[in-house]
């Protein structure tokens, strides 16, 4: 997580809590520690942080890192075998952000499509009534964006887009339907990876599965929707072997003994959203539901947990997982196979 921005009387400012500097530093720090294998998504990079720069927009901050830091910080990590990716939320906008009117999505009622924030953020945020953009300005933001910086990283981090699907009406000639919408995206995204980069995409639909090489924020547990006595990982068993798959951010209530124990019963690799400078900065921002990022006070936590989830799954990495059998209340056999080799994995 790198910034984000809050609207004062007469300016706006950046508020910086990880700067390309610090990322160097927490990843070398993680690499000390004996972590390996680490995917890593930069989010709020661009001056105007998430809240106030348009998707597309490639103007770096001065505080936070300009174009050649980022570079030279990707390219370093590369040959350590640590990818870093630029992540943006491609979808939703207000009206500080863009030119609203010409952008923002609209229902057939001609109504635009709209949400109100404010009973859920700050009072002092910058804004808080967001709408959509249009699938079409949606995807074109992410061909423009990838196209400006898609050769400085291994891979590229879509939100937004990857999980919200909507349709636009602004006459019988001028419309797009939910179809239309699912083809535009895919035509987006299955372009970046084409092209070799790695495409990693926040809690995406299934139209898109075929185009996405990790699937960040994977469900772990029941919608409460309905009453249900167990959750079963059919999900993670549908997409294992099909591409990596990350669990929510374990520093958000998702880091116990059993959500470790679940990570493994899932398959699913574990992850955090960190920051340099303490959390309590984006409290008047719209980023204020990271309420705890710290890295000082989880690296600990990012080491135990890597550990726990990374000494049982590497053993049956390049496996396919076959089966997963309940013997007994709480306690779980998850068996894989490969070449006629089958070994299996309890958890209790």
């Amino acid at each position: 997580l790198m910034s984000d921005s809050k609207k004062g009387v007469f300016s706006t400012q950046e508020v910086e809590v990880t700067s390309a500097s610090d990322v160097k530093n927490i990843l070398n720090q993680l690499n000390k520690d004996g972590i390996e294998n680490i995917n890593t998504g930069l989010i709020g990079w661009q001056s105007g942080g998430e809240t106030l720069s348009k998707p597309n927009s490639t103007k770096f901050s001065s505080s936070v890192g300009k174009k050649n830091e980022f570079k030279s910080l990707m390219s370093e990590f590369a040959k350590k075998g640590i990818d870093i990716s630029f992540s943006r939320e491609f979808s939703s906008i207000n009206e500080t952000m863009v030119n609203y009117y010409g952008t923002a999505a609209k229902h057939i009622n001609s109504q635009y499509l709209s949400v109100d924030k404010s009973q859920v953020l700050p009072k002092n945020v910058p804004v808080t009534e967001y709408g959509y953009a249009t699938p079409a300005k949606t995807a074109q933001w992410i061909t423009d964006l990838y196209e400006d910086l898609g050769d400085l990283s291994g891979s590229f981090t879509i939100d937004g887009a990857s999980n919200i699907l909507l349709s636009h009406y602004k006459s019988d000639d001028n419309k797009t339907t939910v179809q239309n919408t699912v083809k535009l995206y895919q035509d987006a995204i299955s372009k970046i990876q084409k092209n070799g980069t790695k495409t990693n995409l926040v809690n995406p639909n299934k139209y898109l599965w075929k185009y996405t090489d990790r699937y960040l924020q994977s469900p772990v547990g029941t919608s409460q929707y309905v009453y249900e006595t167990d959750t079963v990982p059919f999900l993670q068993m549908v997409l294992n072997g099909t591409m990596e798959v990350y669990a929510p951010y374990a520093n958000f209530s998702f880091y116990s003994t059993t959500d470790q124990l679940r990570m493994i019963d899932y398959n699913i690799c574990p992850s955090f959203v960190l920051t340099q400078e303490p959390s309590y900065l984006l409290a008047s921002t719209t980023s204020s539901d990271y309420y705890s990022t710290e890295f000082e006070q989880y690296e600990q936590l990012v080491k135990d947990i890597y550990n726990k989830v990374n000494t049982p799954l590497s053993k049956v990495v390049g496996y396919k997982w076959s089966g997963r059998k309940v013997v007994s209340d709480g306690v779980i056999v998850n068996t894989y196979k490969k070449d006629g080799d089958t070994k299996s994995i309890v958890i209790n």
